[in-house]
């Protein structure tokens, strides 16, 4: 068989990309709570693995009402990465005591009234905000990944189970919010009861959509648990993975590397 190479650079590209998928971050709430005693409406994590290119992956739990996001979180999940292998000890969630909080003071960088796209064919709406249930708020770059998606652990309370969620993402730091059609109450199912007062579910795999990937920029909002009248919520193990961009350079190295080795058996 005769290789080229061309042939041969496809193949060390197909290669790379197949056995490179990874987390890009991941958050478990393990060591980070510090503000106890301290009413505050927001509480930023940084990420406990961080493989951003810019190494401050942060998501930042909101609730309106400061009196009801719980200042020491619940108590976690364990949770065992499917893509790393690593294990997280079921320590801290973040804890919402009562998901309808009221107050609309979400902000970014102090703003907090929006343009929001949310795919249902009245276009972008200006002056919007994301209403007054917990939120999570995620930024990162994914620079070097692309076909990314994300996973977490619920817990919510028997009787008010939060039964969907919503996702929102944006770009470059500024513009308009999106959200996908399939995005738009994404079902929570699989309820597994732990006692009278917790059932546990999770909330499958999220793909995100294409105009993520390898972004300097990234910023995702999850909201709108609260459509069905739930109370008390837990949100624990926050995991976004991606697939490695392979690097050019890295592709060309194998793949003259494979020719030299080829060139050397047929002297």
């Amino acid at each position: 068989m005769k290789f080229t190479l061309s042939t041969l650079l496809a193949a060390s590209v197909i290669s790379f990309s197949a056995q490179a998928v990874e987390v890009v971050a991941f958050w478990g709430f393990e060591d980070d709570y510090d503000t106890m005693g301290a009413a505050v409406s927001k509480i930023d994590f940084a990420a406990d693995v961080d493989n951003t290119s810019s190494n401050d992956a942060n998501l930042q739990a909101f609730l309106g009402n400061a009196d009801n996001l719980d200042q020491n979180g619940g108590g976690g999940f364990g949770y065992t990465s499917p893509t790393s292998g690593i294990a997280y000890g079921g320590t801290r969630s973040v804890k919402f005591d009562d998901v309808r909080g009221g107050g609309n003071d979400f902000d970014i960088l102090g703003v907090s009234i929006f343009s929001i796209d949310r795919n249902d064919d009245l276009g972008v709406l200006a002056g919007e905000d994301f209403g007054n249930d917990g939120l999570i708020y995620i930024t990162l770059s994914t620079l070097g990944f692309n076909d990314l998606s994300i996973r977490f652990d619920i817990e919510s309370t028997p009787g008010f189970l939060a039964e969907s969620f919503d996702l929102f993402y944006r770009v470059g730091g500024s513009g308009t919010w999106f959200r996908d059609s399939d995005q738009n109450n994404i079902p929570i199912t699989g309820y597994t009861s732990v006692d009278a007062d917790n059932s546990i579910a999770e909330s499958g795999s999220i793909s995100l959509n294409s105009l993520l990937a390898n972004q300097a920029s990234v910023e995702i909002i999850i909201n709108d648990f609260a459509e069905f009248g739930n109370n008390e919520l837990e949100l624990d193990n926050f995991e976004i993975i991606g697939e490695v961009v392979p690097e050019p350079s890295s592709a060309l190295l194998s793949a003259f590397g494979m020719l030299a080795l080829l060139g050397r058996r047929r002297r």
